[in-house]
C-alpha cells in the first residue's frame, strides 16, 4: 500500500470523541468524498477502516494499482462533534446526502457493492 493517508491532522484530539467522519480521496489537486459515517469514538473506528483498508482496499474501491498509487491521498475528516446518538445519526444521513460519497448508495449509510466501489473510485481517479 503506497498511497498517502492524512488522519485528522487538524481534529487529531477532537476525534477521540463522538462524532461524523468523513473518508475522501485526493488526487491531481481534485478530491471526492468516499464514505461519511458516525462513531461513538471516531478515531477507533477510523483506525478500524484503516485497518480493513489494508487487508481488503477494494472494501474502498481500490485495486492492486491504485492501492500502490503514492499520488492518491486518503484523508480521514471529522465533520462534526456531536454526542447525541439521534443527532449525530441525523447529520450523518444529511452529510450522505448533500456529499454523495462514492462508496454510499445514498440510501441512508448503505454502501455499494464491491463491484460498483471499484467502479466509482476508478471512474473518479480517471478523470484526475
Amino acid at each position: 500500500m503506497k498511497i498517502q493517508i492524512e488522519f485528522f491532522k487538524n481534529d487529531f484530539l477532537k476525534a477521540i470523541n463522538d462524532g461524523v467522519y468523513e473518508i475522501y480521496v485526493e488526487k491531481n489537486g481534485k478530491s471526492a468524498s468516499l464514505y461519511i459515517g458516525e462513531s461513538v469514538q471516531v478515531m477507533v473506528r477510523c483506525a478500524s477502516h484503516l485497518y480493513d483498508l489494508a487487508k481488503e482496499p477494494e472494501q474502498f474501491g481500490f485495486t492492486d494499482e491504485t492501492i500502490n498509487d503514492p499520488e492518491i491521498k486518503l484523508v480521514f475528516h471529522l465533520l462534526e462533534g456531536n454526542e447525541q446518538k439521534s443527532t449525530r445519526r441525523r447529520s450523518e444521513l444529511q452529510a450522505i446526502k448533500g456529499s454523495r460519497p462514492l462508496l454510499q448508495t445514498g440510501i441512508n449509510d448503505h454502501v455499494k457493492r464491491i463491484n460498483a466501489k471499484i467502479e466509482a473510485l476508478s471512474q473518479f481517479l480517471g478523470e484526475c
